[in-house]
């Protein structure tokens, strides 16, 4: 017997109006995406909790959401360290007070193709951008499910949906961690945990740089787009509690018409490669 199809998502939305009643915990967040959006929601109203491997940017990032929010929170931790990981969730539940909404964003952004990056490298980002955010959610959502309530972001990346050559182990890492989540969705689909899944496709990580909002709606794919923009976007995904977020929205319509067609994706991808186009 087949199993009835699932409600439609309009009835199960959990939208955000009031930023401070929500305390979020954003890992990789001492540079980048995980620093904007940090910097973002923090002066929305959130009490932001950071963690990162590197304290003195950490520190930096800190200051700035406590201009804001004065209650938010630091840890310096290796999440990559797996048997860390599950202490680290009781420490910051703890101090921060709850988690109600976590962001997986630590990752190793690393090229390499498959055949030549080191065994011990693939090991490696495998550890932090697959296991480590699946460990750490397995051990904060308990608590999100006894309250029938929570939000769980992972920054995945286009690489994942694009299988970009010469960054094979990355893309493979981003690949499994959106398939995991699809899945963990479904499967808590009526628990009243909401998952979101980010796909950035190029973006600027150089400190103080910003932009219009637009860049992460009609740009095209091949734009920087600065950190804070797409920090802003990832603020209205969870407002709005949409599933999935692309950066810029353009890509959407380019995965969904490499779906219809692998082959010539590939192929495609393959002759950018081929040019240099990619790197």
């Amino acid at each position: 017997m087949s199993a009835a199809p699932p409600a439609p998502r309009g009835t199960l939305r959990a939208m955000i109006d009031d930023w401070s009643r929500y305390r979020v915990l954003i890992t990789g967040a001492s540079s980048g995406i995980g620093a904007a959006l940090a910097r973002e929601l923090a002066a929305a109203g959130a009490v932001v909790g950071i963690c990162a491997r590197r304290t003195e940017m950490l520190d930096a990032v800190l200051a700035d959401c406590r201009a804001s929010q004065p209650d938010c929170r630091a840890w310096t931790v290796d999440l990559g360290e797996l048997d860390e990981v599950d202490d680290f969730a009781v420490r910051a539940e703890r101090e921060l007070g709850a988690i109600d909404i976590l962001v997986n964003n630590a990752a190793l952004v690393s090229g390499g193709e498959g055949l030549s990056t080191p065994w011990t490298d693939i090991e490696r980002i495998t550890r932090v951008n697959y296991l480590s955010p699946i460990r750490l959610t397995r051990a904060v959502l308990p608590a999100m499910l006894a309250r029938h309530a929570g939000h769980v972001v992972t920054i995945s990346s286009m690489a994942a949906r694009t299988s970009t050559p010469g960054e094979a182990a990355y893309a493979g890492s981003k690949a499994g961690l959106s398939a995991f989540f699809e899945a963990l969705a479904g499967e808590l689909w009526d628990s009243g945990v909401r998952f979101h899944l980010v796909y950035p496709a190029l973006i600027d990580l150089t400190p103080g740089v910003d932009g219009d909002d637009e860049l992460a709606v009609s740009s095209n794919g091949s734009i920087h787009i600065p950190a804070p923009v797409c920090a802003r976007a990832i603020r209205r995904q969870l407002e709005r509690d949409d599933f999935e977020l692309y950066v810029p929205e353009t890509m959407q319509r380019f995965v969904a018409g490499r779906a219809r067609d692998v082959s010539a994706g590939v192929a495609l991808m393959a002759d950018l490669y081929r040019q240099g186009a990619l790197h």
